[in-house]
């Protein structure tokens, strides 16, 4: 989630503002300078707008579209497995770095061809930004970035660094700035946003055995809890927009953003019924966890095979668990109280 320094002067919410502003690309602009205290470039596709934003993302789609992630079927569930099994053996362990942060990134290293690079991610912790420790810094993955494209320009190695280095947009072969930015993505999107789905999810079922019970007697169900849990999860809570586009701007006033409120839009009562209860039969679940219009999340066919993967396997293995008193959970403000914000530790007993 790109993080701004700058105050943040208008909120959109509710499901049916948000969805327009996230159509409205000109009046809401995605050319903006996210993290602005640990980078200076743009992160792409996200960070620009149509039609440059199109290019980079019809030459990025070939990785994440639906049959490209559906080959991993098997090496996910097989991984998933593994780690589950091997959690277990310990459970007092926490969760999140102990089990949904190794998930998530050997799935990353499944479908990008990495898995040599997998135990060096999990090392950077959940969140890429505060790799070094509890202050903001980039320094890890940059390193990481600049390393792996000197590789890709001198080794053919075939995997997903090596495709995106050679990759050419409008005849061009992209830039060593261009790649930072798309390899960041790649590497900070996809990161703590899958570990709170992983360790929701186990949250959710650890307090409400129901639920779990119903899903193995009722496996149908599991396409519809994907996207139940999408919904009142919302990995991304907000994203920022600018009415000002930054780009060649000479004056750029401090009240220029705005911040979309997904987790606005998930939590209509206009749209979703009962919102702040998770609805495993919910029908018709139009939520906005993925952003919508043409920023939609690039990976999102990805996001919900994961999640769709860890219930089948979780579910196979059919044990019991209870959540730990020992979790810590922030939770959002007023009327939403009692939805996870940020799952910070969670701790299970089997």
């Amino acid at each position: 989630m790109a993080v701004v320094k700058l105050p943040v002067s208008r909120f959109i919410k509710g499901h049916k503002a948000v969805r327009d502003a996230l159509r409205d690309t000109q009046t809401y602009s995605s050319d903006l300078q996210g993290d602005s205290d640990v980078r200076t470039y743009r992160q792409l596709p996200l960070e620009v707008d149509p039609p440059r934003h199109h290019l980079y993302r019809s030459a990025l789609a070939p990785i994440f579209v639906k049959p490209a992630i559906e080959k991993c079927e098997a090496a996910f569930a097989q991984s998933t497995k593994r780690l589950l099994t091997e959690f277990l053996k310990d459970p007092s362990r926490d969760v999140i770095p102990h089990l949904a942060l190794p998930i998530v990134m050997h799935n990353l290293g499944i479908l990008y061809g990495r898995e040599k690079d997998v135990t060096e991610w999990i090392s950077w912790g959940p969140d890429v930004w505060t790799a070094t420790g509890p202050e903001r810094d980039g320094s890890v993955l940059h390193a990481y970035i600049d390393r792996v494209y000197e590789e890709s320009m001198s080794i053919e190695s075939g995997d997903v660094w090596h495709r995106i280095a050679h990759m050419e947009i409008e005849g061009r072969q992209v830039s060593a700035i261009e790649f930072r930015g798309i390899v960041s993505v790649m590497l900070a999107g996809g990161r703590d946003t899958m570990v709170k789905m992983i360790a929701g999810i186990l949250l959710h079922l650890g307090n409400n055995p129901a639920d779990k019970e119903m899903l193995i007697s009722e496996p149908e169900l599991i396409d519809s809890a994907v996207q139940e849990f999408l919904r009142y999860l919302t990995p991304i809570p907000w994203m920022g927009r600018t009415t000002v586009p930054e780009t060649g701007a000479t004056n750029l006033p401090d009240d220029r953003y705005v911040n979309i409120s997904f987790v606005s839009g998930n939590f209509d009562p206009e749209v979703f019924p009962d919102p702040t209860t998770i609805n495993l039969r919910r029908e018709r679940n139009a939520h906005v966890a993925f952003g919508f219009g043409p920023h939609t999340c690039i990976g999102n066919h990805l996001a919900e095979f994961e999640v769709r993967v860890f219930l089948q396997v979780l579910l196979a293995m059919n044990f019991n668990w209870s959540i730990s008193a020992d979790t810590a959970i922030m939770r959002y403000p007023d009327e939403l109280s009692s939805v996870p914000l940020v799952i910070e530790k969670l701790f299970i007993t089997v």
